[in-house]
């Protein structure tokens, strides 16, 4: 087990000793050596709730083999050697070491990443220091220890002796003093600027608010706002009806389109009435029934932070219809952090005739989420909203058209073969589950469903400027606030090319941005034991949100990367990207036994009754099914490591036999070996605490599964006839050379020495791309071919 920890600072011992005694420590250094200890070691079991308790818990642990903690401390010891504090620490996190193993408690702590200070306790102010050290150790529950005796009850009554409820900091973070059992739950409905329904009032945006009850006695709290268009539930029954099967057909393209053409251009605002509310208050009068949905939220309401949801336009107990993405939703998520700001209005219901403002928020905001809800983080990021501080999205899209298209072809997220705008644009109006609401706006939603159906073009398959409109990094200099960007390296639902193409467009801005890369798929972080991304962004927004001048911009690496051969190994970067790269030739640098093939895959896939999943892990076997619908090229065996980071590119001069037709490529990890699953294990089912007496979460690690023959590095589809970009096209004449270049998606990949490099240039691909049942030759001139790989 490797518990790495990248957050933790290392104060001076004057704050340390300080930090001590304002948790409830005795932190004085001229205290007796063995008082100290007596004194201190009985407040690490705050479940002991009286001296005989606390004098139980103490004969629980052993200091070494022959004695306990308790009866050691009984003679009064005037040091204390690095190895026993270890042994007595170990068992107090949480680990559990054989007490004839005690005196390799040292081995133990490294073996595990823990920190450790460097020589014997000769003094009281050593023992402090080291305490204070331990107190921010990771344990195995993924918390710091601290943590851990907060949610065991150590600050329960912290708040007691106060008027106004306050904050607690320890190392640069929000402690857990405010009481998550005792929430204030309460509905509001945002005013926007919008009509999408056409009724001619402004859409009403029903929003949820979880705030600390500490707030209706006089503390002022951030809020993290998590847009979340699932919020009320999704449209099962009406998404299977509405997913597309596959077209047959890939369509020969006449029409090409310039950068003019496919720009998005902002429509003048409406002018709409605003409803004379006749009075205002500070109490809600609709109690939030749905409950919160990601964990990290939930770990940072008894750290002071209130959480908001919406599900934005469209949805259940909102106004208007949704826009996937569109700039509606942008709008929609922006009204409620104007709301937070404090200079939009809300009601306290949908008769508009009371108002009520965020009175209990202190004006500042994150916004957090994984897949549409970071999405729509980095839309409404993209705003320069005021109040708006740090945005932490994970799995986020920053180009929708990225999400469902690629080189002017139509594809799938992983996963979800059929699926569009439109599909997901039925899955989320979640006003269809209100059959009263629907009497009135049935004929607006059809028509504005057809719409979508219409502008995502599936025909063609290029950038229009419908898709345009939700190119968020179109307008990366409008970003005002920091961003830390979450994303999986297997994630083939939102593409990492999603992530990257945003990372690398924030690069000159003046703000701070974290870049955390995983091994897994489509995932929120906060629950891998083997990174303290919770712990790390507590000091990120400690200081974003309550201004603690805690050092998080420089303590935080700028980019963190799972290893994808070591298990539960971080490597941090200044930067991603590669320092070199290396362009092979596909005549000279790699072996394949011919140059051409018949792209048949649709009929394999048909015979074999293959999946979308089954197609994935066929296609990249030396031996396949689709063998005679791919070419297959090798390198000889590393003699060394190699590490790929960044994005490959690959430049090909081929003629084919038709007018079309779709090109894909994979890079591969060949070599019988044990890789990483793209699913987290469950380490310890509800070990994850998010408060005292609060939620649990399951605790999960990445880690090898079984061994395979190949494993999928990173991949690239392109219509033939968009050789440059997704709106200009080419003529493609049968049996005449003509020339593609397109990038591959986005990673960090160590490829071991024995290992072998293997590309795979393959036609139609059954888990992405359409699926055209016409077959056609390829013809490829591996000469004048090349694959540009970037390393590190």
């Amino acid at each position: 087990m490797k518990l790495n920890q990248f957050g933790r600072l290392t104060p001076n011992t004057a704050t340390q000793l300080k930090e001590l005694d304002l948790i409830g420590f005795d932190a004085d250094p001229d205290l007796p050596f063995a008082q100290s200890l007596a004194k201190n070691y009985r407040l690490l079991f705050p479940e002991a709730l009286n001296a005989t308790q606390q004098a139980q818990a103490l004969k629980a642990v052993a200091v070494d083999d022959h004695q306990t903690l308790a009866t050691w401390l009984d003679t009064e010891p005037t040091s204390m050697t690095r190895t026993q504090f270890y042994a007595v620490a170990l068992q107090l996190l949480g680990f559990h070491p054989e007490f004839k193993n005690l005196a390799k408690s040292i081995a133990q702590m490294q073996n595990a990443q823990l920190p450790t200070v460097d020589a014997d306790l000769a003094t009281t102010t050593t023992f402090l220091e080291a305490l204070y050290l331990l107190l921010n150790t990771r344990t195995p529950k993924l918390v710091t220890y601290l943590d851990d005796l907060a949610n065991r009850g150590f600050f329960e009554d912290f708040q007691a002796d106060k008027q106004t409820p306050q904050y607690l900091f320890f190392n640069g973070k929000s402690q857990a003093v405010f009481d998550p059992r005792q929430l204030i739950r309460e509905v509001v409905w945002v005013e926007s600027d919008l009509d999408t329904d056409e009724d001619g009032q402004r859409d009403l945006l029903e929003t949820t608010i979880f705030r600390p009850k500490a707030t209706d006695l006089g503390t002022k709290m951030p809020a993290l706002f998590t847009a979340n268009p699932y919020f009320h539930g999704t449209n099962d029954e009406q998404v299977e009806a509405a997913t597309h099967i596959p077209e047959p057909n890939l369509v020969v393209k006449t029409q090409s389109h310039t950068k003019a053409d496919v720009t998005y251009h902002e429509p003048e605002p409406l002018d709409l009435p605003r409803a004379q509310a006749s009075g205002e208050t500070q109490t809600a009068t609709s109690y939030a029934s749905e409950n919160g949905i990601y964990s990290l939220n939930d770990y940072f309401l008894s750290r002071g932070f209130a959480t908001v949801y919406s599900a934005g336009v469209g949805t259940q107990g909102s106004d208007g219809l949704r826009s996937v993405g569109g700039p509606s939703e942008t709008a929609s998520a922006v009204a409620v952090i104007e709301w937070l700001n404090g200079s939009r209005r809300a009601f306290t219901d949908r008769t508009r005739t009371t108002t009520i403002k965020a009175w209990w928020c202190n004006h500042k905001i994150a916004m957090t989420g994984k897949s549409y809800l970071g999405t729509l983080a980095i839309a409404a990021a993209t705003s320069g909203v005021e109040g708006l501080k740090t945005v932490i999205s994970e799995a986020a899209i920053s180009s929708w058209y990225d999400y469902y298209r690629e080189n002017g072809l139509v594809v799938a997220p992983g996963g979800f073969q059929g699926e569009d705008a439109d599909v997901l644009a039925v899955d989320t109006f979640s006003r269809l589950k209100q059959a009263g609401d629907m009497l009135g706006i049935q004929a607006k939603w059809e028509a504005s469903l057809h719409a979508i159906s219409s502008a995502q073009d599936r025909t063609t398959g290029d950038y229009n400027a419908w898709w345009d409109a939700r190119n968020y990094r179109n307008h990366l200099n409008d970003i005002r606030c920091d961003i830390v960007s979450v994303h999986g390296l297997n994630d083939t639902n939102v593409k990492p090319a999603n992530v990257i193409r945003l990372f690398n467009g924030l690069k000159n801005l003046p703000i701070q941005k974290k870049l955390f890369l995983h091994q897994g798929q489509h995932v929120y972080l906060n629950n891998v034991q083997s990174l303290d991304f919770t712990d790390q962004m507590n000091l990120w927004l400690t200081n974003k949100l309550l201004d603690v001048d805690n050092g998080a911009n420089d303590t935080i690496p700028n980019v963190q990367v799972q290893d994808n051969v070591e298990p539960q190994t971080w490597h941090q970067y200044a930067a991603f990207g590669p320092s070199q790269t290396r362009t092979l030739n596909l005549a000279s640098d790699w072996t394949s036994e011919r140059s051409s093939f018949a792209d048949n895959a649709t009929a394999t896939f048909k015979s074999e009754h293959d999946t979308s999943a089954s197609f994935e892990q066929a296609i990249i076997q030396p031996t396949s099914a689709y063998a005679d619908s791919r070419l297959w090229l090798t390198q000889v065996p590393l003699d060394h490591d190699l590490i790929l980071d960044g994005t490959p590119e690959i430049s090909l001069k081929l003629w084919i036999d038709a007018p079309t037709a779709i090109l894909s490529v994979r890079l591969i990890d060949l070599g019988e070996a044990q890789r990483f699953g793209e699913t987290a294990s469950i380490v310890a089912r509800d070990g994850y605490q998010l408060g005292y007496d609060f939620k649990t979460q399951d605790i999960v690690e990445f880690a090898p599964a079984k061994a395979t023959a190949a494993k999928l590095i990173s991949y690239g589809h392109v219509n033939v006839q968009n050789p440059v970009n997704a709106y200009e096209i080419q003529t493609v004449t049968p049996g005449e050379p003509f020339n593609v270049h397109f990038a591959l998606q986005p990673t960090h990949y160590v490829l071991p020495a024995g290992r072998q490099l293997a590309l795979i240039i393959h036609g139609a691909d059954m888990a992405q791309t359409i699926r055209p049942t016409a077959v056609v030759n390829y013809h490829l001139d591996f000469a004048n071919s090349f694959l540009k790989l970037p390393l590190r």
